[in-house]
């Protein structure tokens, strides 16, 4: 079980297709994994809108594996 004391960072991709890709090999080898979004245009919505906002770097996801794992899980970014 990861929780927020055994987890470290594995990756922080803005793309959904990578970070799927990477979630799935994880999956395929058996390595627990967490992840959080994060909407990165929300808090610019009332100021200024969405114009200042790459569209294909919106979201931010960052994947967790537990700290044991690690150097284990970075062999599964590409």
């Amino acid at each position: 079980m990861i929780t927020l004391f055994n987890r470290a960072e594995l990756l922080i991709p803005y793309d959904l297709n990578r970070f799927n890709r990477v979630r799935d090999a994880l999956a395929g080898a058996g390595i627990d994994y967490t992840y959080r979004t994060k909407d990165l245009a929300s808090h610019n919505r009332g100021r200024d809108g969405n114009f200042a906002i790459n569209p294909d770097a919106r979201w931010e996801y960052k994947l967790y594996v537990h700290k044991k794992e690690l150097d284990w899980a970075k062999t599964f970014l590409y």
